[in-house]
Order: C-alpha cells, then structure tokens, then sequence
C-alpha cells in the first residue's frame, strides 16, 4: 500500500489545480450584468479551465523524468513573459502574444508545429473573448498595428 504522503505528492497538481478552479468558480460575481457580460465571466472561465487542466493534466509518476530534472521549460517560460511584456507595447499584443507563445512552446519541448498552432489560437481567443465580446482595447502596437479599427 502506497502511503497517502507519496499520493499526495504524486497529484500535487491536479490538487491544487482542481482547488484553485473550484474556488474560481464558487467566488465569481454574477457573469451577466444588464445583458452584458460582467467581471464573473473571466473568472467563471478561468475555473472552468483550471478544471480542465486539472483532469487532464498527468501526474507526477506519468511524466517524463528528464523534464522533471531540466530548467529548461522553466527558462523559457520566465523568458517568454519577458519577452511578452518587452513587446507589447511596441508591437502590440497579437504579435507579442504569438511571439512570446510560440517561444514558451518551443522550450517547452513542443514541435514546430504545436509551437505555431498554439499560440495562433490563444491570439483568436484573447481576440473573439477582449476585443470582440468584453470590447476590452488590447494594445496596438507602435509598429504593427494589425487589429486596428476591429
């Protein structure tokens, strides 16, 4: 029999990733106010993602070793949020969302292919959720101003 220390720390994770959904959504606001969508409904979908990467997110004992050794991934990501804050002002969010993202992939490990596609579809989602649904400017950009007018 597995000691219940040795499962905590196998499904760390998931624990805190499952908790920090849950409290999202048991503490957000009202999503719609007026007809219009209000402050809960970021936080409602970010509990409902946070619940997601909770179920499919592997644990501890699933994942590779040489990850769990390696500074890599997280160099890359403390790299990539530079990288992200240093552009967003002069090349606006879209190109500094794909750029930051793309680089976060490829440090990640992700192919060349997941490393494009994933950061394109966080670019539409960050565009259909703030531009087009919360009508929430995002940055321009100084010199590609790609969205603008949208």
């Amino acid at each position: 029999m597995i000691p219940f220390s040795v499962l905590l720390r196998r499904r760390a994770l998931r624990i805190l990733l499952f908790s920090a959904g849950v409290i999202a959504l048991l503490a957000s606001p009202p999503a719609f106010s007026e007809g219009l969508p209000g402050p809960g409904l970021w936080s409602r979908v970010t509990g409902a993602g946070l619940l997601a990467c909770a179920m499919l997110t592997p644990a501890a004992a699933e994942r590779k070793e040489e990850q769990r050794h390696s500074l890599r991934p997280l160099l890359g990501l403390v790299f990539s949020a530079l990288l992200w804050t240093a552009l967003l002002i002069p090349a606006g969010w879209a190109a500094a969302t794909f750029l930051a993202g793309s680089f976060a992939c490829r440090k990640a490990g992700c192919g060349w292919r997941e490393s494009l596609l994933i950061p394109a579809l966080l670019c539409l989602l960050l565009y259909a959720g703030m531009v087009r649904l919360l009508q929430w400017p995002l940055p321009e950009g100084l010199f590609f101003p790609l969205f603008a007018g949208a």
